[in-house]
């Protein structure tokens, strides 16, 4: 009996062990995401800093569409874990708007409140969460589902929120849409090049890719698909 009580206990042990280690083990992913080989964007999306991003980005300035550009980018904060989308834009948001937070300091009791670090690291955070959690530091978000709007609404919030300083617009979307890697994404959006209907997305996984104009029809797509965890769609989201 005695052995057969020190088996059940060694299993047991080595159960906890080994979980314990897969665990630490999908953290330590989690928690270095720059150790992975930067895939190559899509021929049809254009990286910043490139000639052709420098054109599309003099065409939104002539325009005036890119009134959020310099904030938001001298604000940026690149996700500092692969899940963490929603925490960097998030920060990179309030930063611009003139606070000034890490991204550790962003889970307040408020925030946790909402969804927990641990939910957060493990799982990411569908769009509802992060506009909840936006509203605890004094903001106002109010979220636009894809499924339920239309390309049209799209692109007139592109050409209002582009204009203006006084609000924000983050998108969250699926990258498979894209032909990029990976799954659903959060990022904010800094300028708009409406003649050539190329909307600069601010990638918060700068490892992986850069600040790159992608298609209108093509974001809208991505977004308009479902959020893995809660079913609901994906969309945009407009922070003041």
């Amino acid at each position: 009996m005695r052995r057969w009580f020190l088996g059940i206990g060694i299993g047991l042990g080595a159960l906890a062990l080994t979980g314990g280690w897969h665990l630490g083990s999908v953290y330590w992913r989690l928690s270095n995401p720059g150790q992975v080989r930067p895939p190559a964007l899509p021929s049809e999306h254009i990286a910043f800093r490139t000639t052709a991003g420098n054109a599309l980005f003099a065409q939104a300035v002539a325009s005036q569409a890119s009134a959020d550009h310099i904030g938001l980018v001298n604000a940026f904060q690149e996700q500092e874990k692969a899940s963490w989308c929603g925490v960097a834009t998030a920060v990179t948001v309030l930063n611009a708007r003139g606070d000034d937070l890490t991204q550790a300091d962003f889970f307040t009791t408020d925030v946790q409140a909402v969804r927990s670090w641990w939910a957060t690291t493990f799982k990411g955070m569908p769009l509802a969460d992060l506009a909840t959690m936006l509203t605890t530091y004094d903001a106002t978000a109010k979220i636009y589902p894809a499924r339920m709007s239309s390309i049209e609404a799209f692109r007139r919030e592109l050409l209002s929120n582009a204009s203006s300083q006084s609000d924000w617009l983050i998108v969250n979307y699926d990258r498979r849409m894209l032909g990029q890697k990976g799954g659903g994404h959060i990022s904010p959006v800094s300028a708009y090049a409406a003649a050539e209907d190329k909307v600069l997305l601010l990638d918060t996984a700068a490892y992986k890719y850069p600040f790159h104009w992608i298609p209108v029809e093509d974001l809208y797509g991505a977004m308009a698909t479902a959020d893995s965890e809660l079913g609901t769609s994906r969309g945009w989201l407009v922070v003041r």
